[in-house]
C-alpha cells in the first residue's frame, strides 16, 4: 500500500512539473528548479463565488489557475465593483505582491468552479534572488501584462460596444479561419462579460442586439452560434458595409503579431495575412510608412489605402 501511494505521489509531482514548465514564468528553468515549486504547490478546488483574497491583504501565496475562471477586481469607495481581468487555465495572480510590500493589489473571486494551485510567495521571492532566468521570466510576464492592459485601453477607446463584444467572441473561437458555423459556450455570465468589457448592463444588451442584426449570430442562454466567422471578423475590424469605421485589423495571440491586410476598395474580402514574432517587431512601427511599404511589397498587394489595426481580442 505504501509503495502504491509513493508511486501516485511521484506521478502527481511529475504532472505538476510538466504543467509548471509550460508556463512562461517557469520557462527554460532546470527540472530541479521547477520541482521546488511543484513540491511546495497545493492544488485545491473552489466553488463559484469563493473569495480567494482581498485587496491590501497580506499575501502568503501566489496562485496559478489549473481550471475554471477567476476574476480580479477593485471595489471603489462607493462600493462599486470594477472588473480588471479574467483569468483561466495557466493564469497567474498574486506574484506581484512581492513588489507591493507583500500585499495583494486587487481582490480575486472564483466566477466558475475552479482548481487552483497555491505556492508560497516566500519561495518565489527566495528563488528570484538566486535564479536569473526566473527573474527574467518574471520581468517578461510583467511586461506582457502591461502590454495587454494597454491593448485593452486601446480597444475600449477605438471600438464601439458591439465591436468589443464581437472581439470577445472571436477570442473564444479556436480558429479565425473557420468558414462554417461555429458554436461557442460563454465562459461566464453576461453581466460579468459586460463588466469586463467596460459596459453597463443596458449598454451591453443594446450592443448585443446590434451585433445580432449586423452579423447574424444567435445567442440562447450561454450558447452562441456564429453562422459566418468572416462576417463577424469583418464587422469587428470595421470592414462590414454597415460599419462607420474603415479600419483593418489583426489579433494578438500570445507572443505573435497578426495583421490582416485587405484591399477594401478593389477586392473586398480578399487580402493577405502576415504573421510576425512579437519579439522581432515593434508594435508602434505598424503605422510607419516604410513598414507598410515593405509589407505591401512582401504581400504583393497593390493598394493605395491600407490601414492596419490591432484588435486585442480576449484569450
Amino acid at each position: 500500500m505504501m509503495a502504491i501511494k509513493e508511486r501516485e505521489a511521484g506521478s502527481t509531482q511529475q504532472k505538476s512539473i510538466a504543467f509548471l514548465k509550460n508556463l512562461p514564468l517557469f520557462a527554460n528553468l532546470l527540472d530541479e528548479d521547477v520541482a521546488r515549486f511543484a513540491n511546495a504547490a497545493q492544488l485545491k478546488s473552489y466553488k463559484k463565488g469563493h473569495l480567494l483574497y482581498l485587496r491590501d491583504e497580506q499575501a502568503n501565496f501566489f496562485y496559478i489557475i489549473y481550471s475554471g475562471w477567476l476574476k480580479l477586481f477593485h471595489t471603489t469607495e462607493e462600493g462599486e465593483e470594477v472588473s480588471l481581468v479574467m483569468l483561466t487555465r495557466n493564469g497567474i495572480t498574486g506574484e506581484s505582491a512581492i513588489f507591493e510590500h507583500g500585499q495583494f493589489t486587487s481582490s480575486a473571486q472564483v466566477v466558475e468552479d475552479a482548481e487552483i494551485l497555491s505556492i508560497p510567495l516566500a519561495l518565489l521571492k527566495e528563488q528570484l534572488r538566486v535564479n536569473s532566468q526566473l527573474a527574467f521570466n518574471m520581468l517578461a510576464s510583467m511586461a506582457e501584462y502591461k502590454r495587454r492592459h494597454e491593448m485593452q485601453i486601446e480597444q475600449n477607446l477605438l471600438y464601439s460596444a458591439p465591436q468589443r463584444i464581437g472581439c470577445f467572441l472571436l477570442g473564444l473561437s479556436p480558429t479565425l479561419e473557420q468558414k462554417d458555423s461555429v458554436t461557442l459556450d460563454l465562459p461566464y455570465d453576461k453581466a460579468l462579460i459586460a463588466s469586463t468589457l467596460g459596459m453597463k448592463g443596458a449598454t451591453f444588451s443594446r450592443a448585443l442586439n446590434i451585433l445580432r442584426q449586423e452579423t447574424g449570430i444567435h445567442i440562447t442562454g450561454s450558447r452562441v452560434v456564429i453562422d459566418s466567422m468572416q462576417r463577424l471578423l469583418e464587422f469587428v475590424n470595421g470592414c462590414y458595409p454597415h460599419s462607420h469605421l474603415r479600419v483593418w485589423g489583426g489579433r494578438i495571440v500570445q507572443r505573435w503579431f497578426l495583421v490582416i491586410y485587405t484591399d477594401l476598395w478593389k477586392s473586398r474580402g480578399k487580402g493577405c495575412a502576415i504573421l510576425f514574432s512579437g519579439s522581432n517587431i515593434n508594435r508602434s512601427a505598424v503605422g510607419n510608412n516604410d513598414f507598410l511599404g515593405n509589407i505591401k511589397s512582401q504581400a504583393k498587394i497593390n493598394c493605395s489605402r491600407m490601414i492596419p489595426f490591432i484588435c486585442s481580442c480576449a484569450g
